[in-house]
């Protein structure tokens, strides 16, 4: 007896092969968050092929970031189509790349400040491009920063400041410096980690009182207007 197929299971499993979240960023408690919102989104666009009204930007910041780190790495591959925006008031949400059919989507709460939005935009943007080299998404995550702070903070420039094998940073060299890059500390320190002109230890032993990528990124005050 042949078996009935049952069309809404067809669909349910055609969606899940090709819906796939690449990077969530923050906390594991963030993850039901960031995966509701890409479904209700992804839900939306193939319904009606319209994204939500308040998503804020769509194309060319993140083109600026594809060329950009297309020029660093020619490793990356990315989707013709890509969607990236921010949204505004989704309680919850701290971003996160993902795959829907061959697009390439980058999403990011319009609350971050301006210095973790532009990092978070390409390190996201980076993991779209290598996740065909990386089924792991903690390797995924690595090397998408790698590869994105290779991209914003030149080697020669990175030297100047890190070139006399430093260990201990004080406030004032830590405000030089994420003033200097637009970036926050600690994430120069990993990129002067990747020259090899800090230690794994030095950067372990800086990063205690400093958020990392899977920390809640930091928002602008309440009482600030989202861009």
């Amino acid at each position: 007896m042949k078996r009935r197929s049952n069309s809404n299971q067809l669909q349910i499993d055609f969606l899940a092969a090709f819906r796939r979240m690449l990077i969530s960023l923050g906390n594991p408690d963030n993850l039901p968050v960031n995966e509701s919102l890409f479904m209700r989104m992804t839900d939306q666009w193939e319904n009606t092929q319209v994204m939500p009204a308040d998503l804020l930007f769509q194309k060319s910041p993140v083109e600026a970031v594809v060329f950009r780190l297309q020029k660093t790495d020619a490793r990356l591959r990315f989707p013709a189509e890509l969607i990236a925006g921010e949204i505004r008031g989704e309680q919850g949400l701290t971003g996160f790349s993902a795959k829907f059919r061959e697009q390439g989507w980058v999403i990011l709460p319009a609350e971050l400040s301006a210095m973790y939005k532009n990092l978070f935009l390409n390190i996201l943007s980076a993991s779209i491009g290598l996740e065909y080299l990386y089924p792991s998404r903690q390797e995924l995550l690595a090397e998408a920063e790698r590869v994105a702070l290779a991209a914003m903070l030149p080697e020669e420039e990175v030297r100047k400041f890190f070139g006399l094998r430093l260990s201990k940073f004080p406030d004032s060299f830590r405000s030089e410096v994420s003033n200097y890059f637009n970036l926050p500390f600690d994430y120069v320190l990993k990129r002067a980690n990747h020259l090899e002109l800090v230690s794994e230890q030095v950067v372990e032993e800086a990063r205690t009182n400093t958020q990392s990528l899977r920390s809640t990124p930091l928002r602008r005050p309440q009482s600030s207007r989202a861009a």
